[in-house]
């Protein structure tokens, strides 16, 4: 196999290896950000939320309770 190809083959495993890796997180990121989320609704408390990261659904979330 030539240098050239061996070269291309490792740039389509790397970039499918990073796709993989940013799928995941965000999947994993939604679904904390999800049960957070219910959580704090479930117990009465208000809460924030702040997206960092469209791809990866990175994120701040900040909860305290009512006050009335």
């Amino acid at each position: 196999m030539s240098k050239k190809r061996i070269v291309i083959l490792m740039t389509i495993l790397i970039s499918a290896l990073v796709l993989v890796l940013t799928v995941s997180q965000s999947y994993f990121n939604s679904v904390e950000l999800n049960s957070l989320v219910e959580q704090a609704e479930q117990q009465g408390h208000e809460y924030e939320v702040v997206i960092h990261n469209q791809f990866t659904n990175s994120y701040s979330f900040t909860a305290e309770t009512k006050t009335e």
